[in-house]
């Protein structure tokens, strides 16, 4: 089981013009925020030697079935995303 405690993500509001600029750069900074969030959470000590348990029939999502490091699967998540 994951409990997460005392977690904040602030998320500020995106402006709605449709700039493809604006919208890339909205783009960009979310998923910077996300990969920076999933390693600062990598690291936390409280996660060491904790797994996340995949089950079986979510090779459709992508996943494969298993019990995973949870620490190294964020790190791996946040390289994929980078």
């Amino acid at each position: 089981m994951v409990k997460i405690e005392n977690l904040t993500i602030n998320i500020n509001k995106i402006s709605l013009e449709q700039d493809d600029f604006l919208s890339f750069e909205s783009s960009v900074a979310v998923r910077d925020e996300l990969v920076n969030t999933l390693r600062i959470i990598s690291k936390d000590s409280r996660f060491a030697g904790q797994t996340l348990t995949i089950p079986d029939k979510c090779e459709k999502y992508g996943f494969a079935e298993g019990e995973f490091n949870l620490p190294k699967l964020l790190e791996f998540l946040a390289d994929m995303l980078e």
